[in-house]
């Protein structure tokens, strides 16, 4: 046991039995304190306040025999605190509503902790953590169910058979607290068997800038404009010989393609600086039900933001109750408007937008052009447009229905 462990323990038994702090004048207090070691009166935490005073602390049974030894020593003896439980007791020995209050307290505590009031889920990326909960919801795991009547392996695998997309789930119990661990499994790109017969179609509109079949009968040639959804390779062969069979039409078709995006800019930005000046209304949740510790809903400022926190009642880390301590914080500010110049406002408005085309490129798309304009919708606003011309595969494979 280490040594930080032994002093609790220690400490927890001095409370438990109670312990007298004490203060000794006199000019023998050495020999006060050798006669005390002879004779197994145990003093610790003994503290030196001049030649002729200290402090100590001492047991209930200890004090009552320390009497002799300071009779013998000349020594005065006064209690100067007394500590522990007993002493506790005693003090409210006629109060028996506090100690009901305090048994029925630990009762309703101890009650509350049977419950789970907490349920995190992490590791999901592409499932949301809404699909999840209401899973777990209807296989009988939720906020507020009985713990000691949960069968965590039957919700392990009837989760895994409600969601498919599931490679594997783990379900901890921790004091109040439900950690949700889930792995999702890797659904692979549907990808067409080679043995099985398929045309190529556009995925995009766009004119054609090469194209290389290895088989398959090509319906477009360089320069042609295509439509989404076009047939740009057949894979179905006729000829006089064999007649009409099918293939697993292989292409390479690159195209131009644009993408544009337009967004509507302000030249007018609205800074909001604080005051210092902030507002605070506390309330309580309890079960879901809101108590609010103020009086007034009024906020005294006519422009501010407003901050949220939540601080959740719990019993260290794991034993969290349905109590949330919520504090919203109203900060009051001052509003400035400021113009920004056109070509700023344009600049910034060309670079979002490319961003966000950017997100819907192909990963061998390659841009080739962008082209950016502007016009005012009135003194206050602008619309930015943006033109991006691209050069990327357009091709995909499409099975062949037979009739």
């Amino acid at each position: 046991m280490l040594r930080g462990e032994r002093m609790l323990l220690v400490n927890l038994f001095q409370l438990m039995c109670g312990y007298l702090v004490i203060s000794v004048e006199g000019y023998f207090i050495e020999k006060f304190i050798n006669i005390c070691t002879r004779r197994q009166i145990y003093l610790w935490d003994i503290k030196k306040i001049n030649k002729c005073s200290m402090r100590s602390k001492i047991s209930i049974k200890g004090f009552k025999a320390i009497r002799p030894v300071a009779y013998k020593t000349k020594c005065r003896v006064r209690i100067v605190s007394k500590k522990g439980i007993p002493f506790i007791i005693n003090r409210y020995r006629r109060r028996k509503a506090f100690f009901i209050g305090v048994l029925l307290f630990f009762v309703l505590l101890g009650y509350m902790t049977s419950f789970i009031w907490i349920i995190e889920v992490y590791g999901n990326e592409e499932l949301s953590t809404e699909e999840i909960m209401l899973q777990l919801q209807r296989c009988g795991f939720k906020v507020g169910v009985f713990k000691p009547g949960l069968d965590i392996d039957r919700i392990e695998n009837e989760m895994m058979l409600r969601i498919n997309r599931l490679a594997w789930i783990g379900i901890q119990v921790k004091g109040t607290k439900a950690l949700v661990e889930v792995k999702e499994r890797k659904m692979p790109p549907e990808v067409i068997d080679k043995y099985t017969p398929c045309n190529i179609v556009a995925a995009k509109d766009g004119v054609v800038e090469s194209i290389v079949v290895k088989s398959g009968e090509p319906m477009v040639k360089k320069g042609d404009t295509i439509k989404k959804g076009q047939l740009l390779v057949s894979g179905v062969m006729d000829s006089k010989v064999q007649g009409i069979r099918y293939t697993h039409a292989v292409a390479s078709i690159r195209a131009r393609t644009w993408y544009e995006k337009s967004r509507e800019i302000s030249l007018i930005k609205i800074k909001r600086i604080k005051t210092g000046e902030k507002h605070v209304k506390h309330t309580i949740k309890f079960f879901g039900k809101r108590i609010n510790l103020y009086l007034s809903s009024s906020i005294p400022y006519e422009n501010y933001d407003k901050m949220t926190y939540n601080k959740e009642v719990s019993i260290g880390k794991e034993y969290v109750l349905p109590i949330v301590l919520e504090s919203n914080v109203f900060e009051e500010v001052r509003i400035e408007k400021e113009t920004v110049p056109v070509e700023v406002a344009v600049s910034e408005a060309v670079k979002s937008l490319h961003e966000d085309i950017k997100k819907e490129l192909s990963e061998d798309a390659e841009i080739i052009d962008q082209k950016s304009d502007y016009i005012f919708i009135d003194e206050k606003n602008i619309l930015v447009k943006l033109l991006i011309e691209t050069i990327e595969e357009v091709g995909i494979q499409e099975k062949i229905l037979k009739n």
